[in-house]
This record gives structure tokens, sequence and C-alpha cells, in this order.
């Protein structure tokens, strides 16, 4: 069993561990809370009041889950730095496991740091969701470009969020396992990871378990997060999606929905690496890591 199976075990025992304060090792721990270029963007400016509450990274960012997403930052960012693993894809085992919502702090915390743009990009063309967090209306997205309905820069919204652009999904396509695994996806992947050195490109990707959707477009990610719901992941559900992402390189998991009074009495996060990416080893900072 490898480490990320075997800390995704441990993380959902502790469902059955709460009552008795056993919390074992956990997963991160993020508490529950209700005319231009090809690849330039154009500006939207997200307007707060319309952003879903979940989005903590901007509604609420003095908070403890707020706080949580930037030490998930600091974890990714020490993993991938060195050899710059820019393309990263978010995905879960099921629906409403909360990888759209850790997509979208991820992305905002590390678009908020000094160093980095970010590409937000909505690769779930079933369920698209990511602008609907962020308040945004798009017309057109990452559909629209792969059929050859528009030039790339037309689908691009630069959000005024730090340096954080979206890609949406688009257009609901009828064929969306045939686009993400055409060859001008591929292609477009490559481009948007080479084309600026200080860009992280955070794909939300269909489940796992839902689609083939995922499998195609983790053939092109340089990291895998797998988001892991405390009170709705299954450990069955949760082993067979790991099955299917075998060989992937998938960098860690993220334990979601924490309850408010175990993430309070219990201060410290956790990120449990797995795949290629190996974190560098730190002599402070905040929680831990192990590696694989």
């Amino acid at each position: 069993m490898s480490r990320i199976e075997q800390a995704l075990e441990k993380a959902i025992k502790m469902r059955e561990s709460m009552a008795g304060g056993d919390t074992g090792d956990m997963l991160t721990a993020m508490p529950h809370k209700p005319a231009q270029t090809e690849f330039e963007a154009g500006e939207v400016r997200v307007d707060l009041k319309g952003i879903d509450r979940h989005i903590v990274s901007l509604t609420d960012p003095y908070s403890q889950g707020a706080e949580e997403y930037r030490k998930l930052r600091v974890r990714l960012l020490r993993a991938t730095q060195k050899n710059f693993l820019n393309t990263i894809m978010v995905t879960s085992s099921g629906v409403g496991e909360g990888k759209s919502i850790t997509a979208i702090n991820l992305a905002v915390s590390i678009a908020n740091e000094i160093d980095h743009t970010v590409l937000l990009v909505d690769g779930d063309l079933r369920r698209p969701s990511l602008h609907r967090y962020l308040g945004i209306e798009p017309s057109l997205g990452l559909s629209d470009y792969l059929m050859g309905k528009t030039a790339l820069s037309n689908a691009l919204v630069r959000t005024g969020v730090g340096k954080l652009v979206l890609l949406p999904a688009g257009t609901p396509p009828q064929n969306p396992s045939e686009l993400l695994s055409s060859e001008r996806m591929k292609e477009t992947v490559r481009e948007l990871k080479n084309r600026y050195k200080d860009r992280y490109v955070i794909f939300d990707s269909s489940p796992v378990l839902a689609t083939a959707d995922t499998l195609s477009l983790s053939n092109y990610m340089d990291g895998i997060i797998f988001v892991v719901q405390a009170s709705e992941t299954s450990p069955r559900d949760a082993q067979r999606a790991l099955s299917l992402i075998k060989g992937r390189p998938v960098l860690g998991a993220v334990f979601n929905n924490v309850p408010p009074y175990l993430a309070k009495s219990h201060q410290r996060y956790s990120y449990q690496y797995a795949g290629k990416a190996k974190p560098e080893k730190s002599n402070g900072g905040s929680g831990e890591h192990d590696e694989p």
C-alpha cells in the first residue's frame, strides 16, 4: 500500500474515532464553513458580494479555513517548485466532496502570493461550477476553444483577484471525454504550462468515479491533489478512485469539511505526499508531511 493510500485510510477511519478525540495522522484539515493576443485575458472584476461563502480565501481571509489553504499552498509550492511541476489537477472520488472549493481557494491563495500567477481551469465540462462560485457569468470557455469556436483569448477571464485568471468550462459539449483526450487539449496544456515560467495552472476536474474525463485529463498533469470529504467519502469509493489513477503523479490528499470542534481542538496541519514530486525537508513552519 502506498503512502497516499495509508494516509487516506487513516483519514477516513478518523470519522469512527472523532468522539474519542483520537485523530491519528490527519490529512489536510479544512474546517467546515457554511483585442488581444491568443493568451491575453479579458478583464472581469470579481464582486465579493457575489462570491460563494465557502471561498474563504476571499470572503474570510483571516479565518482558520483560509489559513489552512495558505498552508496547503506552502506545501504544494515546496513539493513542486524545484522541478516546477506547475500543472496541478484537483479531483475527488465522487460529487460533492469539495474539489471545486479546494481548487478555487488554493488558486486564490497562490495568486495572492508575490512570485506566481495562476490560471484556474474548469475541466469539469459536465458539471462546471467555478464561475458560479466566483459569481461570474462567462459566455465562452474551454470547450468552445477546443471545438474551434473561439480564440483562447476570448475565453480567458482576468478576475481582478491577485494574479488569477479563469478559464471557464464553456458551452456544455456533447463529447467531453473526446475533447479532453484530443490532441488539441494536449497541445493547449503544453502551451499553458510552458508559456509563463511563474504560472501555476490549476485544473478542477470531474470526479474520478463519475466519468472517464478525469483519466484523460490526468495524462497531461504534473501532479494530482485528491480531495476527501470527512463526512461523505466512503473508504470503498476512495480506494476505487485511487486504483483508477494509480501510476499518475498523486501529490497528496486534502481532508475536507472537518467539524469545527475537531478543527479547533487539533491545531496542526498535515499534508501527506505520494508520487514523483517529493517535498523538500523543512526545519520549521506549521504542520507535518510524510515523504514517500
